[in-house]
């Protein structure tokens, strides 16, 4: 049994008096990919934020509860955020490089946080392009504005770019809602090689997506967890009628 590195006791999430998320209670495991579906507005990506706090940029918005990130309180007044950040990566809907190379997005926040040595550098470029299977389009064009690559690529970068500070934790808000069909192969592909070293939970609009490419998934509806199992028990038996009549289309 793979540990758990997520766990929310008894969550609840406030945008003001709006209550997003209700009493969610669920545990996510070490190095397996968790897809969280349910209708639009449910909570999904809210909860997803929430993981390494992008919620405190909303202001009136607070949690109560427990949100155990690798076995602390994130909510926890001395907890650092910035470690946070450090340890749980974020991959957004849209694809979304710094207006800068290739080589500029991938080195930007090591730069920033003080490494400056140029083989370094190089190392970090050659192992976050190769994780993402990038390096040989691109290793002779880091030059290249990382805005002018395709979308595929563009998101693969970002990727690459949240993986190159090795972070424990991958979210990943809808990553495919903006790729065709070819590009969104290519990024499950990536999905399913990265779990070997990351945790993964991903926000998804597609059931299809999350039953080929998940281990656990979460079906949510109206800021509630309503069931949580193996991807398998979900699609095939569900234990709650609410989740049996998503998975068949009666609504959503």
């Amino acid at each position: 049994m793979n540990k758990t590195v997520i766990e929310a006791k008894n969550l609840d999430f406030y945008y003001g008096n709006f209550h997003a998320l209700k009493k969610i209670n669920v545990s996510f495991s070490e190095k397996c990919v968790t897809a969280l579906i349910g209708p639009s507005g449910c909570g999904k990506s809210t909860f997803v934020r929430l993981m390494n706090r992008m919620s405190d940029m909303v202001e009136g918005s607070r949690a109560e509860g427990v949100l155990q990130i690798m076995g602390r309180n994130i909510f926890d007044p001395m907890f650092d955020v910035s470690e946070l950040r450090r340890e749980v990566g974020m991959v957004f809907q849209h694809p979304n490089p710094f207006p800068m190379s290739v080589y500029d997005n991938l080195v930007f926040g090591h730069i920033i946080a003080g490494t400056t040595g140029k083989s370094e550098l190089e190392k970090i470029i050659e192992e976050s392009l190769i994780a993402v299977d990038l390096w040989s389009e691109l290793k002779d064009a880091l030059q290249t504005p990382a805005t002018s690559l395709s979308a595929d690529f563009q998101q693969r970068l970002c990727i690459a770019r949240a993986i190159s500070i090795k972070p424990e934790i991958l979210l990943m808000d809808e990553p495919c809602s903006s790729l065709d069909p070819i590009a969104t192969q290519k990024v499950e592909e990536l999905i399913t090689t990265l779990k070997k070293n990351y945790t993964i939970v991903i926000v998804t609009h597609s059931m299809q997506q999350a039953a080929r490419i998940s281990d656990f998934t979460g079906y949510m509806y109206i800021g509630e967890l309503i069931e949580f199992d193996r991807t398998e028990v979900i699609f095939r038996n569900p234990t709650d009628q609410r989740t049996e009549d998503y998975i068949s289309g009666k609504f959503g």
